[in-house]
Formats: structure tokens, C-alpha cells, sequence
């Protein structure tokens, strides 16, 4: 199914960690590849978290004089997530803490999902417009709302693709936001995507895994029931989300920041959206990447994402704010950083002393008018012209492709296609 089509088709579900909505999306899913659905019991503890019931809003509704002021049910945001039942009679200062609102939208209906993740903290509420809370007036208001909590599972979705290393780099993105298009069934179908592209592959160097989990909790759970052995298989990762707006990209390093995967996005972006921009650890969003960077684990994990934008976090985030053509673009993005790590290489030679680059039986000398006359050369044209004086002494065994790019500030896949005709010539080996 296209993009665009499968996120219309999950994104207005009733979404939670454990609710029938989160079944019913693991069964679309399965119709896009053939996941392994691992499933985690209500109730299961890991270093205080907990495993949620499924819950399940059944009438949500606030009357005064018997006049309905507010039906919970009309949009999936309407109830506090994982709210707890009520009926009864409350004054207007005693409803007014039980609603939720965002003044900085004061029309949308907000998202809240605190009680997710704090289940000791549960109460009855509602997420209503502001508009709608400010024109409440004294007096007693009737409700019934009711939720239904059951035990039920977890669902995390995992699919691998074999390359010629057991080594791993996984795509993460959440599928929990209850009528959240953009947060995050837009990362959910460009990992699928993504995934779907490199299965066409022939040949892949890396092994590639998706995971498809609620956010914090099905990650958490999952690492903690991965064999160590499997884990250490992971090499490096991307948590997605947000990627269907029209903002630009952002790009949040990972915990050290200086792995090969911030290294590759840094050098893509930089040169594909120079545009972007870049922030340390959990200064841009804050998603799985503290799970897979976490005590005993320490997986470099970067975050790609379109943040931020207005509508985050409310009804407002659905498919009139998604663009097809940033999904696309993101898929493509993805795929070139993967496409940096697979080329990565480093070189040895098969030569001693200096080249003759221009000379024809080499052909390796990019021309240009007289390099003497500094002022006439462009400076893109200087930065191969001083790549050529420095690129026989990169041959080492030790320095990288991605190395030379930074260090030269040259595109990289013009620099793997220039080295690559050194390899044609015999005159390097690529080692990795």
C-alpha cells in the first residue's frame, strides 16, 4: 500500500500500548511485511514499568441540566489516555481539574498519555478545547464516563533482513498516538517503506531490523527479553518520526554523538538539505533513543525528524498536515544515510611514491583551467583540486571514505565514485 494510504487507514485508530485499536494495527501492518509480533502480558514489570491493561473507552460524556456540554467519544483524543471510570455529580472547580487543555491551541484537543506510563497516578479526566473550558459556568455537572481496563498483550513488530554481517542497524518508530498522523504513523510507514526498498536489494552489507513498538514500553520490553547475544548484534540506529510535515529536517545526535551513523547523517544532510539543523542527545525530541543509549545497552541511536511543529500533540496532527512528497523525501533520505554506511570504506594501495594523476593511462585528474591562477577557480573546484593533493596519502588502511569527505567538506558519493576509478585502476583495494 502507498504511503500515504496506509497512514489514513491507521492513524484515526484508537490507539494506546495495549488497546483493541493496537491490535487491529498490528493486523494492517502484517499486511505490509511479514513481522514477528512479540507479545508482552499486562501486568509484566521491568525496572518499574509496566506493561499497561488494555483500556478501552466506552462512554465518555459531561451533562449539566441534563443538556450534553461535552461527548468524549467523538474524537479518540477526547479522553485523558488510560483514564479511569466515573459517575456522578462534581461542582465546576472539581471538573475543571479533570479536564486537560492546550491554551496554546485553544480550539485543538491535546494529547495526554502521562497515565500510560504512571499507571499508580491514574484518575478520570477529559482533554477538551480550551475555548470549551473557559465558557464552563458554576454550577453541578453530571458524568459517566466509563472505561473498561482487561488484561491483554503488548504487540512489538520485528523484521529483519539478512546482509553479509550479523551486524544490525534497526529503524524504530511508535505506533501508540492515538489519531496522531504526523507523531508517529508518519515515521511508522517511512521505516516500511524504507525496509521495503532495501529487501529489493541484491546484496546489503549490514542486516537491517524495524521495530514497531509503543513508544518507551514496547522497546524497554523488548531489549529486556533479547537474548544478550542478539543484542550485541545491533550496531547502530535511527528512531523516526514526524517526517511527513513540511518542516525541515532535524537531525538529534546520538548520546556520544560521535558514532559513524551521526558521522553519515551529518555528511548527508550537509550536503543533500543543507537546511537542516542539529542538536545534542534529547535537546531536539525524546523518544526510544534513551531506551537503545540506556545503562547496558549504549546502541548509538539518532533521531530523524521534521520537529517542530504547531500541531504536535493534538487533533490537529492528522493527514491535512501531511505532505506525500516529504514522505517520500524522507524515505530517500534514510536510504542514502544507510547507503553511506554500506560504501564505507577504508584503502590500501598497491603503489609507493607520488602519482601522475593526469596522465592518461591513470585518467584520475579532475581538470580544470590553470591551477595557478587561484582567483578563477570556483570553490568547490578547490576543494578537489587540494582533495588531489592529499588523496594518495588517505590510501593508509586507516582513514575512511566518510573521514575524507568531512575532512574535505566533499559530497560523498562524488568522492566513492572518484576513488572508485583508483580501485578500476588497480591502484587501491577497498578493505571493509
Amino acid at each position: 500500500m502507498e504511503m500515504f494510504e496506509l497512514l489514513k487507514r491507521i492513524y484515526p485508530l484508537r490507539l494506546a500500548p495495549v488497546s483493541a485499536d493496537a491490535d487491529k494495527t498490528v493486523q494492517i501492518l502484517l499486511e505490509e511485511l511479514p513481522f514477528f509480533v512479540h507479545k508482552y502480558p499486562s501486568l509484566s514489570e521491568h525496572n518499574g514499568w509496566t506493561v499497561p491493561y488494555s483500556w478501552e473507552v466506552k462512554k465518555a460524556e459531561i451533562r449539566k441540566n441534563n443538556k450534553l456540554i461535552y461527548n468524549g467519544l467523538k474524537h479518540p483524543l477526547g479522553v485523558m489516555g488510560y483514564a479511569k471510570s466515573f459517575k456522578g455529580k462534581v461542582s465546576l472547580s472539581e471538573l475543571k481539574q479533570h479536564i486537560s487543555f492546550r491554551k496554546d491551541l485553544p480550539d485543538a484537543i491535546g494529547y495526554h498519555c502521562d497515565y500510560y506510563y504512571k499507571p499508580w497516578r491514574s484518575d478520570w479526566g477529559f482533554s477538551a478545547p480550551y475555548t470549551l473550558f473557559k465558557k464552563l459556568k458554576s454550577g453541578e455537572y453530571d458524568i459517566d464516563l466509563k472505561t473498561e481496563y482487561k488484561k491483554g498483550t503488548m504487540k512489538v513488530l520485528d523484521y529483519l533482513l539478512k546482509g553479509e554481517k550479523e551486524d544490525i542497524i534497526f529503524l524504530n518508530a511508535h505506533d501508540c498516538h492515538a489519531a496522531q498522523a504526523n507523531d508517529d504513523i508518519s515515521g511508522v510507514v517511512v521505516a516500511i517503506e524504507v525496509m521495503k526498498t532495501l529487501k529489493k536489494r541484491k546484496k546489503r552489507k549490514y542486516s537491517y531490523k524495524l521495530i514497531i513498538a509503543p513508544e518507551h514500553l514496547g522497546t524497554i520490553f523488548y531489549l529486556a527479553n533479547t537474548p544478550d547475544r542478539e543484542v550485541k548484534k545491533f550496531k547502530y540506529g535511527m528512531f523516526l518520526e514526524m517526517l511527513g510535515n513540511n518542516n525541515r529536517f532535524a537531525l538529534q545526535q546520538s548520546f556520544n554523538g560521535d558514532s559513524l551513523i551521526d558521522k553519515a547523517a551529518h555528511i548527508y544532510f550537509k550536503h543533500n538539505f543543507p537546511d537542516y539543523y542539529s542538536d545534542k542527545f534529547r535537546k531536539i525530541v525524546g523518544n526510544d533513543e534513551t531506551v537503545w543509549e540506556s545503562p547496558g545497552y549504549e546502541i548509538p541511536c539518532i533521531s530523524l525528524s521534521r520537529a517542530p511543529y504547531s500541531q504536535y500533540h493534538s487533533n490537529l496532527d492528522n493527514e491535512k498536515i501531511i505532505n506525500e512528497d516529504k514522505l517520500k523525501e524522507s524515505v530517500n533520505t534514510v536510504l542514502g544515510i544507510i547507503d553511506i554506511l554500506e560504501t564505507d570504506t577504508r584503502m590500501t594501495r598497491n603503489f609507493k611514491g607520488l602519482m601522475a594523476l593526469s596522465n592518461p593511462k591513470y585518467d584520475l585528474y579532475i581538470h580544470t583551467i590553470d591551477p595557478s591562477i587561484r582567483l578563477t577557480i570556483s570553490k568547490e573546484q578547490r576543494k578537489w583540486n587540494y582533495l588531489m593533493d592529499c588523496v594518495i596519502r588517505y590510501f593508509d588502511g586507516k582513514q575512511t571514505i566518510s573521514d575524507i569527505a568531512l575532512k574535505h567538506d566533499i559530497d560523498y558519493f562524488k568522492l566513492l565514485d572518484y576513488l572508485r576509478k583508483f580501485e578500476k585502476k588497480g591502484l587501491i583495494n577497498f578493505i571493509d
